[in-house]
């Protein structure tokens, strides 16, 4: 084994799943695809707050909220879908200042595997 290999295996699965509810609300342009702004990915604890950030957003295409188990966010699909998105970091029910439009609230990272 070469020095780093545990630590690979261990961030192959992100930790941010203990900070989600059982369910997670995502936004989509296509209603299947998650919608993201690289290096960011949203999600949110309800469809009303998904919904909400979505208008804020003021984006020229429509965003509709999407809610899965927030486990299936940790399968080795999701991941590897994030991974190749380049997704390093993760808002957690996040707010747009409306004077600014700046994006605020929680973040977590996720970290890349080199």
């Amino acid at each position: 084994m070469e020095e780093g290999d545990d630590d690979r295996g261990a961030r192959a699965v992100p930790d941010f799943i203990s900070y989600l509810p059982a369910r997670v609300w995502y936004l989509s342009h296509s209603g299947r695809d998650m919608w993201c702004r690289r290096p960011y990915v949203f999600f949110f604890s309800s469809s009303d707050a998904a919904t909400a950030f979505a208008t804020a957003m003021q984006t020229s295409f429509e965003l509709v909220p999407v809610g899965l188990d927030s486990t299936q966010l940790v399968s080795s699909d999701a991941v590897e879908a994030m991974r190749a998105q380049e997704i390093t970091r993760v808002f957690i029910d996040p707010s747009v200042d409306p004077s600014t439009g700046d994006v605020y609230g929680t973040i977590l990272r996720f970290p890349a595997l080199n």
